[in-house]
């Protein structure tokens, strides 16, 4: 699944499709995020360290973005709340 996702997104890229590419993306972020959450990379592991740091970077530059367009547009419906408060 890894490397058709990999040829996909460089086709994305080929053809310019950044919404395929921002899918690939977070479909890869969501990877990681459930190693982190279910165990497969512990603190303080040499697992993953690169794609961690490389995530890392990717949400400490696309959070930001998020928000602001989030904030910007408080008529739109973004869907349901996943995690309302209790």
């Amino acid at each position: 699944m890894f490397f058709g996702s990999r040829k996909a997104a460089l086709g994305a890229i080929v053809d310019g499709d950044t919404a395929k590419i921002l899918a690939i993306v977070f479909d890869r972020l969501y990877v990681l995020r459930n190693q982190l959450v279910h165990g497969g990379a512990t603190w303080n592991s040499k697992v993953n360290r690169a794609q961690l740091k490389d995530g890392t970077a990717i949400m400490m530059a696309i959070t930001p973005v998020i928000i602001e367009l989030m904030l910007d547009h408080p008529g739109m419906d973004f869907g349901e709340i996943m995690y309302p408060v209790v």
